[in-house]
C-alpha cells in the first residue's frame, strides 16, 4: 500500500487542480492516458481516491509514542553461536509499517547523545520517518538490549522518569493528533496523563499487548479506543473471551484478540466475530503486534468499518512479515 513516487506527483498535481481531465494529466506528465487510468485506479484501490471528481480520503493525524533501540541477539546452539545486532524497538517498527502504508506519523521516541542514537535517527530518516520530536537525551546513551536464544537477558535503557520528562516536553504533539499508538511499556502512562488533562479533545489512545499465561488484562485499557492484544496458546482464547467483552462494555470500541496461529476474533459494541486465520495469515503473536496494529489504525483512520480495518491488519502483517525474510535473504548474501 506504499505510494509510488508517481502516485505521489498525481495525488499533489489533482489537489491544485481537481477537475482536471485524465487527457490533460497524461499531457502534463508525458505518459499515457491509459497508464493515468492504473495510476488513478491504484490510488482508489489503496483508499487514497474515494471515487469520481478525485474526492481525497484525507487521513486523520496519527502519532506514535514508544521505545528505539538496539537489540543484540545472540543465539547458542550447541557449538554454534550466532550473533546478530538490529536497531528496532516499537518505535521503529510500527514507524516503518506506517511508513510502508504511505502514511506520515509524527514519532515520539528517545535517544542518547552516542553513535548508536546517531544510528537510530538515521534508520528512521532513510524510511521517510519525521524525526524533529525524537528526544535526544544528553547524559545518557541510547537504549541496549541483549536477547539471549530469543529471551530477554540484560539491558540498558532510559527510565520511566526520563520518558515522563520527554512525553511532558512534547505533549502537545502527542494530543493534538486523532490518533495516539502507544507502545505497551507506556499505556498507563499516557492513561493518566490524559486522564489530567482539562482542555481540548483527547485522541483516540491505540495499543497492543502481549498475554503471558493467564495474565490478566488492565482495567484501564478499557479507556483505549482500540486494543490489539495476543496470547500464546490456541486453548486460551476462550479464556479470555469475558474479560475482553468487559472490557468492550466499559469503552473500548474496537479490541483484536488473537493466537496468530489458528483464531482471530474482534469485538465491538455491534458484537464478536470469530475469524479463522489461513495458513498464510498465521504470524508470531508477541512480534508481529505492533503491524497488527498499524494496519487496523490505518483501516480505520481511512474510514473502513471494523471488518475491512481488521482484514487491512492481517494483510499487512503478511507483507511485513515478507518484507522481513526479503531483507534477511540479502542480508545472508
Amino acid at each position: 500500500m506504499r505510494l509510488t513516487s508517481r502516485e505521489k506527483e498525481i495525488i499533489e498535481f489533482l489537489r491544485k487542480e481537481p477537475l482536471i481531465s485524465q487527457d490533460e494529466l497524461a499531457h502534463r506528465f508525458g505518459i499515457t492516458r491509459s497508464s493515468v487510468a492504473v495510476h488513478i485506479s491504484n490510488l482508489m484501490k489503496k483508499g487514497v481516491i474515494l471515487g469520481k471528481g478525485y474526492v481525497f480520503n484525507e487521513q486523520s493525524s496519527i502519532a506514535v509514542i514508544g521505545e528505539s533501540s538496539m537489540r543484540i541477539m545472540i543465539n547458542n546452539q550447541g557449538e554454534k553461536t550466532d550473533i546478530d545486532v538490529d536497531y528496532g524497538g516499537f518505535a521503529i517498527q510500527i514507524s516503518k509499517v506506517f511508513a510502508d502504508l504511505g502514511v506520515s506519523v509524527k514519532l515520539l521516541s528517545m535517544v542518547g547523545n552516542d553513535d548508536v542514537g546517531l544510528i537510530l535517527l538515521d534508520r528512521l530518516q532513510k524510511n521517510g520517518i519525521d524525526i524533529k520530536n525524537i528526544y535526544r537525551h544528553s547524559k545518557k546513551r541510547s537504549c541496549r538490549k541483549v536477547f539471549l536464544n530469543n529471551k530477554a537477558a540484560f539491558e540498558e535503557c532510559f527510565s520511566m522518569q526520563d520518558y515522563e520528562k520527554a512525553i511532558e516536553s512534547r505533549e502537545w504533539v502527542a494530543f493534538n493528533c486523532e490518533w495516539l499508538v502507544i507502545e505497551p511499556q507506556f499505556q498507563e502512562l499516557l492513561y493518566n496523563r490524559a486522564l489530567s488533562r482539562n482542555e481540548g479533545k483527547v485522541p483516540y489512545l491505540c495499543t497492543c499487548k502481549h498475554l503471558s499465561d493467564s495474565e490478566e488484562i488492565p482495567e484501564f485499557l478499557a479507556q483505549y479506543s482500540s486494543v490489539v492484544l495476543g496470547i500464546e496458546q490456541p486453548d486460551k482464547m476462550d479464556s479470555y473471551l469475558n474479560a475482553v467483552l468487559s472490557l468492550v462494555e466499559n469503552g473500548t470500541q474496537n479490541c483484536i484478540l488473537t493466537d496468530g496461529h489458528s483464531r482471530l476474533m474482534y469485538f465491538s459494541k455491534q458484537g464478536v466475530t470469530d475469524f479463522p486465520l489461513l495458513p498464510n495469515q498465521c504470524f508470531n503473536s508477541r512480534n508481529s503486534l505492533p503491524a497488527l496494529l498499524a494496519g487496523l489504525i490505518y483501516g480505520l483512520s481511512c474510514g473502513y468499518p471494523l471488518r475491512q480495518a481488521v482484514r487491512i491488519g492481517i494483510g499487512t502483517v503478511a507483507a511485513n512479515e515478507s518484507k522481513k525474510a526479503k531483507d534477511l535473504k540479502r542480508q545472508a548474501r
